[in-house]
């Protein structure tokens, strides 16, 4: 093989690997703008900071928590926890 037809080869491969990477960063901006890219980190922490445990309000009623003291008084819920001691 020539100089030339190597250094073409490796002219072209090099230009296949940057429009793939252009193709990919194209692709997750795309998605970054529509939200659809469930596995980020950014989507995964805002998902998580909207995420909220009660499901209503004491004011409004029952919270839905089981282990809640207002909303379900049972024994077990009313005790307070003691440590394991050695």
């Amino acid at each position: 093989m020539s100089k030339k037809a190597k250094s073409e080869a490796k002219k072209k491969r090099r230009q296949q690997k940057t429009a793939r990477k252009a193709a990919q960063r194209a692709l997750y901006e795309q998605r970054k703008r529509d939200g659809v890219n469930i596995k980020s980190k950014r989507v995964k922490l805002a998902a998580k900071r909207q995420k909220r445990f009660r499901l209503e309000r004491h004011r409004a009623g029952p919270c839905g928590n089981f282990g809640c003291k207002k909303c379900n008084p049972i024994p077990e819920n009313l005790v307070t926890p003691t440590h394991a001691r050695a």
